[in-house]
C-alpha cells in the first residue's frame, strides 16, 4: 500500500553503513556473521490477494536480501542469526487478523513492515502478545497510537502533512486524492488528511478506488470536476499505473502528488508512463547519502543481483530492506536479550537512531515526535520532484516538519 513513498541507532554503525577507503573494503562489506542461536522475525505483506501482482512480492524480495545481508555482514540481531517468516494478508482485514495470529503462533521476536493497508487488524493481536510491531510508515490509527507499536517515520500522516504544506507553498486551493479502498489508507486519508489540509488552509477530498480497477479516469474526472487544482494517489504500483494512465487520458496539466511506490521499473522503463510521472511531487525520506547508495548496491549485488542497485529505481525492494536493517541497528550493541520483550524495551528507548537509506534522518521513540500520535518516532517528511528516465531521480527535495498541523 503506502510507500513511500510512503518509507526509511545512535548512528548506523560501521557494520551497516559507511564509506569505503582506498585499499580497504567499504564498511559493511567485510563479513561479520551472526554466530549465536537463530531468532525469527516476521514480515506481513499486502500480498496473496489483489496486490500479488503489485508491490508485495518486491517488498518481500528486499526483506529477504536484507536478512541475508544482516546475517553475513551485520552480526544479525546482536549476534543472533535471523530467520524471516513471511505471511501474506491477502490485502483484507480478515487476512491481516490471520497473519497476526500466525505471527504469535510462530513465536516471532518482532514484526517488521515497511507499510501495510491492514495495520488496524494486525496490531492489536501482535502487541497483546508482547511482540513489538515496527513499521517504517504507519497508516492506521492502531499503528500510530498503540503502545508496543513503533512507526519509525512519521508515516502516512506526516506524508499527508508534508504534502499539505507543499500545496500551501505552491498556492493550491484544493487537492483530491485517489486512494486505494483498503481500511488503513481510507481511514488515514480521511481523518489525518482532513486535519492537516484544513490546518494548512487547503481544500481536501478523498476519492476511493477499489483494488484492481484498471481505468480510473471517471474517478479522476470526478475529482477535477469538484474543483481540485491538484490530484494525488495513495496505493501500490498497480494503482499508480492506473493513476498515471487516467491523468494522461484526460490530458491533465495540474500538479500531481505520488508515493514512492511509483518508482518501479514497470513505470520508469515505460516509454509513456515515465513521461507522465515526470514532474510529479513525490514523497521521500530525503536524498540517500553516498554511503546509503553504496550499501544498497552492495547488498543487492550480493543477494538479489537481478534487482536494480539504485534504490530510486527498485524503491519497493528498498522498502523491504529498510525495516530489517533498522531493527538490526536498533539492537546493535544492546544489552537487552534478543527476545520480544528485549526488542520492545530497546526500541522504546531508541534515541536519535538513523533510518537506513534515508540520508541521515533519525527517530526517537519517546512519543513526542507528533504528540497526538504516541507511536510515531519521527515527524519529518520530504517532498521532491521526480525526473523522467529510468533512474527515478528525485530533485528539489524539501524536508517539512508537519507537527504544527496536528
Amino acid at each position: 500500500m503506502l510507500g513511500v513513498a510512503a518509507i526509511t541507532m545512535a548512528s548506523v554503525t560501521a557494520t551497516l553503513v559507511g564509506a569505503g577507503t582506498a585499499g580497504a573494503a567499504a564498511a559493511g562489506e567485510t563479513p561479520n556473521p551472526a554466530t549465536q542461536s537463530a531468532v525469527t522475525i516476521g514480515l506481513i505483506s499486502d500480498g496473496g490477494g489483489g496486490s500479488s501482482i503489485g508491490t508485495a512480492a518486491l517488498v518481500e524480495q528486499g526483506a529477504k536480501a536484507a536478512v541475508a545481508y544482516l546475517n553475513k555482514y551485520g552480526d544479525g540481531l546482536a549476534g543472533h542469526k535471523v530467520t524471516l517468516y513471511i505471511c501474506e494478508n491477502q490485502s483484507t482485514p480478515a487476512g491481516g487478523q490471520t497473519c497476526a495470529n500466525d505471527m504469535v503462533q510462530h513465536g516471532v521476536v518482532a514484526v517488521v513492515e515497511p507499510f501495510t493497508g491492514q495495520g488496524q487488524t494486525e496490531v492489536p493481536t501482535i502487541v497483546a502478545a508482547g511482540i513489538p510491531y515496527i513499521t517504517v510508515s504507519g497508516g492506521s490509527t492502531a499503528e500510530l497510537t498503540t503502545p508496543g507499536a513503533y512507526a519509525l517515520e512519521g508515516g502516512f500522516p506526516a506524508y499527508l502533512g508534508a504534502m499539505a504544506l507543499s500545496a500551501k507553498q505552491h498556492g493550491l486551493k484544493k487537492v483530491d486524492f485517489l486512494v486505494e479502498n483498503v481500511p488503513a489508507a481510507i481511514q488515514g486519508a480521511q481523518v489525518f488528511g482532513d486535519m492537516v489540509y484544513k490546518a494548512a488552509g487547503v481544500g481536501f477530498d478523498v476519492v476511493p478506488v477499489n483494488a484492481g480497477t484498471a481505468d480510473i479516469s471517471p474517478q479522476m474526472q470526478s475529482a477535477v470536476s469538484s474543483g481540485a487544482d491538484a490530484v494525488g494517489m495513495v496505493g501500490d504500483v498497480t494503482l499508480c499505473t492506473s493513476f498515471l494512465r487516467a491523468y494522461s487520458t484526460l490530458g491533465l496539466k495540474i500538479p500531481k502528488y505520488v508515493l514512492s511506490t511509483c518508482q518501479d521499473p514497470s513505470i520508469l522503463n515505460s516509454p509513456t508512463l515515465d513521461k507522465v510521472l515526470a514532474g510529479s511531487y513525490i514523497t521521500t525520506s530525503s536524498a540517500s547519502s553516498k554511503a546509503d547508495l553504496a550499501q544498497y548496491a552492495f547488498l543487492m549485488k550480493k543477494f538479489a543481483p537481478k534487482v536494480s542497485p539504485n534504490p530510486s529505481v527498485s524503491s519497493n525492494q528498498a522498502d523491504g530492506v529498510t525495516p530489517v536493517l533498522a531493527l538490526g541497528a536498533i539492537m546493535k550493541g544492546s544489552t537487552q536479550p534478543v527476545t520480544a520483550a528485549g526488542i520492545k524495551a530497546q526500541t522504546a528507548s531508541a534515541t536519535n537512531v538513523t533510518i537506513p537509506l534515508s540520508g541521515g534522518l533519525t527517530f526517537t521513540c519517546n512519543g513526542m515526535a507528533i504528540p497526538l500520535l504516541k507511536s510515531v518516532c519521527s515527524s519529518t517528511a520530504a517532498i521532491g520532484v521526480i525526473q523522467a528516465g529510468k533512474s527515478g531521480k528525485v530533485t528539489n527535495i524539501k524536508v517539512y516538519n508537519p507537527t504544527p498541523l496536528f
